[in-house]
């Protein structure tokens, strides 16, 4: 554990609500995306990431963590989900599972929805129209003169969106050390091309 994530773990236990409050606002959405991987079910997985938290904040004083808080919730909110899953998805998802549970995918795993995490926050900080003319390009797969026409911008305008946009994802990419994701990331949004 993090000396930080010590302090708030310890801070936690200690009862101090607002730390507790502020640890899930900043990864629920973290653990939202761990949990919508496994129900594909948007209200399930709030549901299941708010019963972990509960939980924790009920047995603080109890729990034992061994690696590090966040994979501790990672892995409850995996398992409440398969909990919830109906019996045949549980046995063909089990042996994932057990290899997550041997401590090799899940880091892996846990870092790919934090980079995507950060990835849809910076498309989502993008001023609106870049915002849009982006995700029409990357995510509708709307070839330039299209994305123009339905909005009624220049072709320029529409480049010039999509270089802001990839400018900002630079940004946020600068400094990850994950190089096979990363150039799986990279490949997806900067090479996506119409």
């Amino acid at each position: 554990m993090t000396p930080e994530e010590d302090k708030i773990w310890k801070s936690i236990q200690a009862r101090d609500k607002q730390a507790f409050e502020q640890y899930y606002k900043d990864h629920y959405r973290l653990f939202y995306i761990a949990a919508i991987k496994y129900l594909a079910d948007p209200g399930l997985a709030q549901e299941v990431v708010n019963d972990v938290f509960v939980t924790l904040w009920q047995n603080a004083d109890k729990v034992v963590i061994q690696s590090s808080l966040k994979a501790y919730l990672h892995r409850s909110v995996i398992n409440r989900s398969l909990n919830l899953l109906d019996k045949n998805k549980r046995d063909r998802q089990q042996l994932e599972i057990s290899r997550q549970a041997e401590g090799i995918a899940e880091p892996k795993e846990m870092e790919t929805n934090e980079l995507k995490l950060l990835l849809y926050q910076a498309i989502d900080s993008l001023p609106e129209q870049c915002r849009k003319v982006f995700r029409m390009s990357r995510f509708e797969g709307l070839k330039q003169q299209e994305i123009a026409d339905r909005l009624g911008i220049s072709i320029k305008t529409v480049k010039n969106h999509v270089t802001n946009a990839l400018q900002q994802l630079k940004r946020v990419l600068d400094g990850w050390h994950n190089l096979p994701l990363l150039m799986a990331l990279i490949n997806y949004f900067f090479w996506h091309r119409h």
